[in-house]
């Protein structure tokens, strides 16, 4: 069965868009266990150089702890992925 092409949500500047599970367990006594989209600042950019397994190229932006646990899991190099660095302007 084919799947049907989704639009690519293009990086977010503001948030993380990495999905992480909400903590919940069998242990915790109530809730259930999902995935919650990270509320942190992106310090980075990630951008597919080759196509993923749906045919495509995308990107997304990372915190710094997102990008840790990416960097373990996906296992980039420069022939697959790009980085580009979040400059956020300073707070006053």
């Amino acid at each position: 069965m084919k799947k049907k092409k989704t639009k690519l949500i293009p990086p977010d500047l503001e948030r993380c868009q990495a999905e992480k599970s909400n903590g919940w367990n069998f242990m915790t006594l109530g809730g259930r266990r999902e995935m919650v989209r990270c509320d942190n600042e992106p310090t980075v950019i990630v951008r597919e150089l080759v196509p993923g397994e749906d045919g495509r190229k995308g990107s997304m932006s990372l915190c710094t702890e997102c990008l840790v646990q990416f960097m373990m899991r996906v296992c980039p190099t420069a022939e697959t992925h790009a980085f580009e660095e979040i400059e956020h302007e300073p707070s006053t």
